[in-house]
């Protein structure tokens, strides 16, 4: 009769998270991961199949987690250009002067996604999916008059995706909460907001920090 499991797959994926965050797939040894995660190493091979396959579960957990929060641009009581400003500014603060934890679909799309089509191909899944809730609600924002309808929504998605990666990115380097604020503020001068849409940023002369 087989033993039965004495851990929580859930959390050896979470604690492996952290690790390869930290240090990268190749950074990450074997026996780090070992020590990490708490697992022996018959473990891991006989539960998870090896360090690739654990490496995956937990790229795949972290990348969900980063489509579920930009997915929640697209929800919530505040007008859509509002939500857009409110996702700049949650982005500054949580990883200005690297305060947030290290991303790991950040690090694994760096590192890995030139030479691994399984990397390469989750990767490039989930920036399309985070430029289309961006480009949904810049969609919103325009039925909303608060965008000008002219505006190309898809391209604005893609532009808000490139500058939050961006952002996080140098948040990650030590940049400060101020410029991180800065930067995401600025940007909103390249979107041809209506004067609705600055009323409901707070002004009618374009300051909306």
């Amino acid at each position: 009769m087989p033993r039965p499991r004495s851990f929580d797959e859930a959390e050896v994926v979470a604690r492996a998270r952290e690790a390869f965050a930290e240090s990268g797939f190749a950074g990450t040894s074997l026996d780090t991961l070992l020590e990490a995660t708490g697992l022996a190493r018959q473990s891991l091979y006989n539960v998870f199949g090896g360090k690739k396959e654990l490496f995956m579960r937990a790229f795949l957990a972290d990348t969900a987690e980063a489509l579920d929060a930009v997915e929640a641009i697209r929800h919530g009581s505040q007008s859509p250009i509002t939500r857009i400003r409110a996702q700049l500014v949650s982005v500054a603060v949580e990883h200005g002067a690297a305060q947030a934890p290290p991303s790991l679909f950040t690090k694994a799309a760096v590192e890995l996604a030139g030479r691994d089509p399984a990397v390469a191909s989750t990767a490039a899944a989930a920036f399309e999916t985070m430029r289309t809730h961006y480009a949904a609600c810049i969609a919103e924002a325009q039925q909303a008059g608060e965008i000008d309808e002219s505006a190309d929504a898809d391209s604005l998605g893609a532009f808000f995706c490139a500058l939050i990666e961006g952002m996080e990115t140098l948040g990650a380097v030590g940049l400060s909460r101020a410029t991180l604020l800065d930067i995401g503020i600025t940007s909103l001068a390249a979107v041809p907001v209506t004067p609705l849409g600055r009323g409901r940023l707070g002004t009618a002369d374009g300051d909306w920090t």
